[in-house]
Protein backbone atom coordinates (compact mmCIF):
# COMPACT_ATOMS: atom_id res chain seq x y z
CA UNK A 1 0.00 0.00 0.00
CA UNK A 2 1.22 3.31 -0.58
CA UNK A 3 -1.08 5.73 0.96
CA UNK A 4 -0.52 9.51 -0.44
CA UNK A 5 -2.53 12.68 0.52
CA UNK A 6 -1.74 16.73 -0.06
CA UNK A 7 -2.90 20.18 1.26
CA UNK A 8 -2.34 23.40 -0.27
CA UNK A 9 -0.61 26.37 1.02
CA UNK A 10 -2.87 29.42 0.43
CA UNK A 11 -0.81 31.90 2.42
CA UNK A 12 1.41 34.27 1.33
CA UNK A 13 5.07 32.47 3.13
CA UNK A 14 6.68 35.03 5.42
CA UNK A 15 9.66 36.96 2.97
CA UNK A 16 8.01 40.65 3.20
CA UNK A 17 8.02 42.82 6.20
CA UNK A 18 6.19 46.13 6.67
CA UNK A 19 5.77 46.26 10.78
CA UNK A 20 3.69 49.01 12.29
CA UNK A 21 4.75 51.25 15.16
CA UNK A 22 2.84 53.22 17.37
CA UNK A 23 3.90 55.68 20.41
CA UNK A 24 3.11 58.81 22.22
CA UNK A 25 1.92 60.11 25.81
CA UNK A 26 -1.62 59.79 26.86
CA UNK A 27 -1.09 63.02 28.55
CA UNK A 28 -0.23 65.74 25.70
CA UNK A 29 -0.11 68.68 28.61
CA UNK A 30 3.33 70.13 27.47
CA UNK A 31 5.97 69.74 29.98
CA UNK A 32 3.61 67.35 32.21
CA UNK A 33 4.42 63.64 33.75
CA UNK A 34 2.41 61.40 31.72
CA UNK A 35 2.30 57.37 30.83
CA UNK A 36 4.35 56.28 28.01
CA UNK A 37 3.25 54.06 25.42
CA UNK A 38 5.31 52.30 22.56
CA UNK A 39 3.78 49.37 20.35
CA UNK A 40 5.08 47.49 17.47
CA UNK A 41 3.64 44.43 15.49
CA UNK A 42 3.99 42.45 12.15
CA UNK A 43 1.43 40.38 10.19
CA UNK A 44 1.83 36.42 9.42
CA UNK A 45 3.45 36.90 6.64
CA UNK A 46 6.14 39.47 7.57
CA UNK A 47 9.49 38.13 8.45
CA UNK A 48 9.86 37.60 12.62
CA UNK A 49 10.84 40.36 14.87
CA UNK A 50 14.18 41.02 15.51
CA UNK A 51 15.23 44.06 17.30
CA UNK A 52 14.08 47.63 17.60
CA UNK A 53 16.09 50.75 17.80
CA UNK A 54 14.36 53.77 18.36
CA UNK A 55 15.16 57.69 19.00
CA UNK A 56 12.39 59.47 21.18
CA UNK A 57 11.60 63.32 20.35
CA UNK A 58 14.03 66.18 22.10
CA UNK A 59 12.64 67.01 25.23
CA UNK A 60 10.64 63.25 25.97
CA UNK A 61 12.63 62.29 29.15
CA UNK A 62 11.88 60.40 32.32
CA UNK A 63 13.22 61.21 36.16
CA UNK A 64 15.93 58.26 36.34
CA UNK A 65 16.96 59.81 39.44
CA UNK A 66 13.67 58.91 41.74
CA UNK A 67 14.42 55.27 40.99
CA UNK A 68 16.38 52.95 42.22
CA UNK A 69 18.49 51.14 39.97
CA UNK A 70 18.59 47.55 39.03
CA UNK A 71 21.99 45.51 39.60
CA UNK A 72 23.37 44.20 36.46
CA UNK A 73 23.35 40.39 37.41
CA UNK A 74 19.36 40.89 38.41
CA UNK A 75 19.00 42.34 35.32
CA UNK A 76 20.68 39.89 33.67
CA UNK A 77 18.42 37.16 35.32
CA UNK A 78 15.29 38.81 35.57
CA UNK A 79 15.16 39.03 39.17
CA UNK A 80 14.84 42.61 40.03
CA UNK A 81 13.40 44.39 42.38
CA UNK A 82 9.77 46.09 42.48
CA UNK A 83 11.58 49.36 43.27
CA UNK A 84 13.18 49.12 40.05
CA UNK A 85 9.81 48.75 37.97
CA UNK A 86 9.30 51.52 35.15
CA UNK A 87 6.69 50.14 33.19
CA UNK A 88 4.88 47.05 31.88
CA UNK A 89 4.81 44.85 29.24
CA UNK A 90 2.35 43.02 27.09
CA UNK A 91 3.87 40.25 24.26
CA UNK A 92 2.03 38.28 21.85
CA UNK A 93 3.29 35.32 20.34
CA UNK A 94 1.76 32.43 17.72
CA UNK A 95 0.61 32.45 14.52
CA UNK A 96 -3.00 33.25 13.20
CA UNK A 97 -5.46 35.61 14.26
CA UNK A 98 -5.40 34.93 17.65
CA UNK A 99 -1.87 35.02 19.60
CA UNK A 100 -1.38 34.79 23.07
CA UNK A 101 -0.33 37.37 25.00
CA UNK A 102 1.50 37.35 27.61
CA UNK A 103 2.34 40.07 30.37
CA UNK A 104 5.61 41.37 31.97
CA UNK A 105 7.09 44.25 33.43
CA UNK A 106 10.44 46.68 32.74
CA UNK A 107 12.84 47.90 35.00
CA UNK A 108 15.03 50.76 34.92
CA UNK A 109 19.47 49.60 34.90
CA UNK A 110 22.36 51.15 35.83
CA UNK A 111 24.76 51.63 32.01
CA UNK A 112 24.52 48.58 29.72
CA UNK A 113 25.81 48.12 25.95
CA UNK A 114 27.14 51.68 25.57
CA UNK A 115 24.44 53.87 27.45
CA UNK A 116 24.44 55.20 30.67
CA UNK A 117 21.18 53.40 31.33
CA UNK A 118 19.18 50.43 30.23
CA UNK A 119 16.11 48.56 30.68
CA UNK A 120 15.47 44.81 31.71
CA UNK A 121 12.25 43.49 30.21
CA UNK A 122 10.86 40.66 31.86
CA UNK A 123 8.52 38.36 30.40
CA UNK A 124 7.58 34.92 32.09
CA UNK A 125 6.95 32.30 29.57
CA UNK A 126 3.55 30.96 30.07
CA UNK A 127 0.86 29.00 28.63
CA UNK A 128 -1.45 27.21 30.24
CA UNK A 129 -0.04 24.72 32.33
CA UNK A 130 3.34 24.91 30.10
CA UNK A 131 6.38 27.15 31.91
CA UNK A 132 9.60 27.76 29.65
CA UNK A 133 10.80 30.17 32.32
CA UNK A 134 11.08 33.60 31.81
CA UNK A 135 12.51 35.61 28.87
CA UNK A 136 15.15 38.52 28.96
CA UNK A 137 15.63 41.40 26.65
CA UNK A 138 17.92 44.22 27.66
CA UNK A 139 17.50 47.29 26.11
CA UNK A 140 20.63 50.07 25.99
CA UNK A 141 19.19 53.80 26.82
CA UNK A 142 21.38 55.96 25.05
CA UNK A 143 22.20 59.60 25.33
CA UNK A 144 23.03 62.48 22.72
CA UNK A 145 25.81 64.64 24.44
CA UNK A 146 24.77 67.46 22.44
CA UNK A 147 20.66 67.37 23.03
CA UNK A 148 19.93 65.24 25.64
CA UNK A 149 17.86 63.20 23.45
CA UNK A 150 16.69 59.26 24.32
CA UNK A 151 17.34 56.50 21.86
CA UNK A 152 16.97 52.88 22.87
CA UNK A 153 18.64 50.31 21.62
CA UNK A 154 17.03 46.73 22.17
CA UNK A 155 19.20 43.43 22.66
CA UNK A 156 17.76 40.56 19.81
CA UNK A 157 14.49 39.43 20.64
CA UNK A 158 13.94 35.56 21.30
CA UNK A 159 12.62 33.11 18.59
CA UNK A 160 12.41 29.96 20.08
CA UNK A 161 12.53 28.55 23.40
CA UNK A 162 13.10 25.20 24.12
CA UNK A 163 12.69 24.00 20.89
CA UNK A 164 9.90 25.91 20.59
CA UNK A 165 9.39 28.85 17.59
CA UNK A 166 7.37 31.87 19.52
CA UNK A 167 6.96 33.81 16.18
CA UNK A 168 6.73 36.80 17.84
CA UNK A 169 3.60 39.25 16.54
CA UNK A 170 3.58 41.93 18.88
CA UNK A 171 4.96 43.83 21.61
CA UNK A 172 3.70 46.61 23.96
CA UNK A 173 5.82 48.26 26.27
CA UNK A 174 4.03 51.16 28.81
CA UNK A 175 6.15 53.09 31.00
CA UNK A 176 3.53 54.07 33.81
CA UNK A 177 5.32 54.62 37.12
CA UNK A 178 3.94 57.66 38.77
CA UNK A 179 6.56 60.76 38.21
CA UNK A 180 8.85 59.23 36.10
CA UNK A 181 8.30 60.02 32.24
CA UNK A 182 7.30 63.56 31.01
CA UNK A 183 6.69 65.55 28.14
CA UNK A 184 9.05 68.57 26.08
CA UNK A 185 7.96 71.67 26.85
CA UNK A 186 8.20 72.45 23.01
CA UNK A 187 4.78 72.28 21.16
CA UNK A 188 6.75 72.12 17.56
CA UNK A 189 5.96 69.24 15.24
CA UNK A 190 7.98 66.52 16.79
CA UNK A 191 8.52 62.52 16.16
CA UNK A 192 10.14 59.49 16.86
CA UNK A 193 12.39 57.93 14.59
CA UNK A 194 13.63 54.29 14.08
CA UNK A 195 14.03 50.93 12.51
CA UNK A 196 12.73 47.31 13.37
CA UNK A 197 14.79 44.41 12.04
CA UNK A 198 13.40 41.38 10.66
CA UNK A 199 15.31 37.97 11.71
CA UNK A 200 17.04 36.03 8.80
CA UNK A 201 15.03 33.69 6.82
CA UNK A 202 15.78 30.19 6.36
CA UNK A 203 14.34 28.56 3.64
CA UNK A 204 14.73 24.48 3.18
CA UNK A 205 17.30 23.92 -0.40
CA UNK A 206 18.42 20.18 -1.84
CA UNK A 207 22.52 21.12 -1.50
CA UNK A 208 24.44 18.34 -3.34
CA UNK A 209 21.59 15.64 -2.95
CA UNK A 210 21.06 16.87 0.81
CA UNK A 211 17.92 18.85 2.47
CA UNK A 212 19.48 21.94 4.08
CA UNK A 213 18.95 25.31 4.89
CA UNK A 214 19.60 28.68 2.95
CA UNK A 215 19.49 31.94 5.06
CA UNK A 216 18.68 35.19 3.77
CA UNK A 217 19.08 38.35 4.97
CA UNK A 218 16.78 39.74 7.35
CA UNK A 219 15.06 42.70 6.38
CA UNK A 220 14.84 45.90 7.76
CA UNK A 221 12.25 48.40 8.10
CA UNK A 222 12.72 52.37 9.24
CA UNK A 223 9.60 54.37 10.85
CA UNK A 224 8.78 58.11 11.71
CA UNK A 225 5.98 58.39 13.54
CA UNK A 226 4.61 61.87 14.19
CA UNK A 227 4.71 63.72 17.81
CA UNK A 228 3.54 66.65 19.31
CA UNK A 229 2.44 68.29 22.89
CA UNK A 230 0.24 71.01 23.12
CA UNK A 231 -0.73 74.08 25.99
CA UNK A 232 2.79 75.21 25.68
CA UNK A 233 1.09 78.76 26.00
CA UNK A 234 0.06 78.35 29.43
CA UNK A 235 3.45 77.48 30.13
CA UNK A 236 5.41 80.31 32.49
CA UNK A 237 8.95 80.98 32.13
CA UNK A 238 11.18 82.38 34.48
CA UNK A 239 14.80 82.08 34.32
CA UNK A 240 16.75 84.09 36.54
CA UNK A 241 20.51 85.00 35.49
CA UNK A 242 23.50 86.27 37.25
CA UNK A 243 27.28 87.36 36.90
CA UNK A 244 30.10 88.12 38.29
CA UNK A 245 33.75 89.25 38.03
CA UNK A 246 36.53 89.85 40.62
CA UNK A 247 38.41 91.36 38.01
CA UNK A 248 41.09 94.26 38.80
CA UNK A 249 42.93 97.34 37.22
CA UNK A 250 46.10 94.72 37.11
CA UNK A 251 46.16 93.18 33.79
CA UNK A 252 48.71 90.47 34.97
CA UNK A 253 46.36 87.45 36.48
CA UNK A 254 43.13 88.79 34.45
CA UNK A 255 40.33 88.51 35.41
CA UNK A 256 37.25 85.52 36.79
CA UNK A 257 33.74 85.04 35.34
CA UNK A 258 31.36 83.46 37.11
CA UNK A 259 27.97 82.78 36.10
CA UNK A 260 25.20 81.36 37.29
CA UNK A 261 21.55 80.39 35.67
CA UNK A 262 18.70 79.32 38.17
CA UNK A 263 15.69 77.98 37.13
CA UNK A 264 12.04 78.01 39.79
CA UNK A 265 11.66 74.54 41.75
CA UNK A 266 8.59 74.13 40.34
CA UNK A 267 6.58 70.88 39.51
CA UNK A 268 6.48 69.66 35.67
CA UNK A 269 4.15 71.17 33.47
CA UNK A 270 4.24 74.49 35.04
CA UNK A 271 7.41 76.20 33.59
CA UNK A 272 9.20 75.79 30.55
CA UNK A 273 12.57 74.33 29.61
CA UNK A 274 15.51 75.99 28.65
CA UNK A 275 17.05 75.36 25.66
CA UNK A 276 19.90 77.78 24.99
CA UNK A 277 21.72 80.76 26.49
CA UNK A 278 23.12 83.39 24.48
CA UNK A 279 25.74 85.61 26.36
CA UNK A 280 27.39 89.44 25.00
CA UNK A 281 30.15 89.81 26.99
CA UNK A 282 30.95 93.65 27.56
CA UNK A 283 33.95 95.39 25.85
CA UNK A 284 36.05 95.59 29.13
CA UNK A 285 36.46 91.82 29.20
CA UNK A 286 38.13 90.93 26.34
CA UNK A 287 39.98 87.37 26.02
CA UNK A 288 43.42 86.90 26.38
CA UNK A 289 45.10 86.93 23.06
CA UNK A 290 47.64 84.22 24.27
CA UNK A 291 44.44 82.20 25.06
CA UNK A 292 42.89 82.89 22.04
CA UNK A 293 45.71 81.54 20.39
CA UNK A 294 45.84 78.12 22.11
CA UNK A 295 41.68 77.32 21.32
CA UNK A 296 40.77 73.82 20.52
CA UNK A 297 39.81 73.69 17.19
CA UNK A 298 35.86 72.60 16.39
CA UNK A 299 36.75 69.58 14.94
CA UNK A 300 38.73 68.44 17.20
CA UNK A 301 36.42 69.01 20.56
CA UNK A 302 33.74 67.51 18.40
CA UNK A 303 35.87 64.10 17.53
CA UNK A 304 37.01 64.32 21.81
CA UNK A 305 36.38 67.33 23.62
CA UNK A 306 39.39 65.17 25.80
CA UNK A 307 42.03 65.90 23.81
CA UNK A 308 41.63 69.59 23.62
CA UNK A 309 44.79 71.20 24.46
CA UNK A 310 45.06 71.56 28.27
CA UNK A 311 45.31 75.62 27.90
CA UNK A 312 41.82 75.79 26.06
CA UNK A 313 40.45 74.59 29.18
CA UNK A 314 39.31 78.09 30.44
CA UNK A 315 37.02 76.88 33.52
CA UNK A 316 34.88 74.88 34.57
CA UNK A 317 30.53 74.39 34.80
CA UNK A 318 28.52 72.54 37.15
CA UNK A 319 24.69 71.63 36.33
CA UNK A 320 22.51 70.73 38.93
CA UNK A 321 18.64 68.96 37.34
CA UNK A 322 15.78 66.97 39.46
CA UNK A 323 15.93 64.02 37.38
CA UNK A 324 19.64 63.00 37.78
CA UNK A 325 20.75 61.43 40.93
CA UNK A 326 23.80 63.68 41.49
CA UNK A 327 25.31 66.70 39.46
CA UNK A 328 27.02 66.97 36.09
CA UNK A 329 30.30 68.78 35.98
CA UNK A 330 32.93 69.15 33.30
CA UNK A 331 35.31 71.95 32.50
CA UNK A 332 34.98 74.95 30.14
CA UNK A 333 36.73 74.65 26.53
CA UNK A 334 37.91 78.00 24.44
CA UNK A 335 36.64 76.01 20.98
CA UNK A 336 37.48 78.00 18.05
CA UNK A 337 35.29 77.80 14.73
Amino acid sequence: ATPFDSFPINEACPGGFSPSFAAGSTNLQAGAYTPFAVSFSRSDTDQELQNLTVTLPPGLLADVGSVPLCGETEANAGTCPESSQVGTVNTGVGPGPDPLFVAGKAYLTGPYNGGPYGLSVVVPAVAGPFNFGTVVVRQSIRIDPHTAQVTDVSDPFPTIIDGIPLRLRRVDVTLNRPGFTFNPTNCGKLAFTGTIGGSPLGAPRRLNGTVGYATQPGASSSFTTPFQVTNCASLKFQPKFAVSTSGKTSKAKGASLSVKLTYPNTVQGVEANITRVKVDLPKQLPSRLTTLQKACTAKQFELNPANCPKESKIGYATVHTPILPAPLSGPAIFVSH
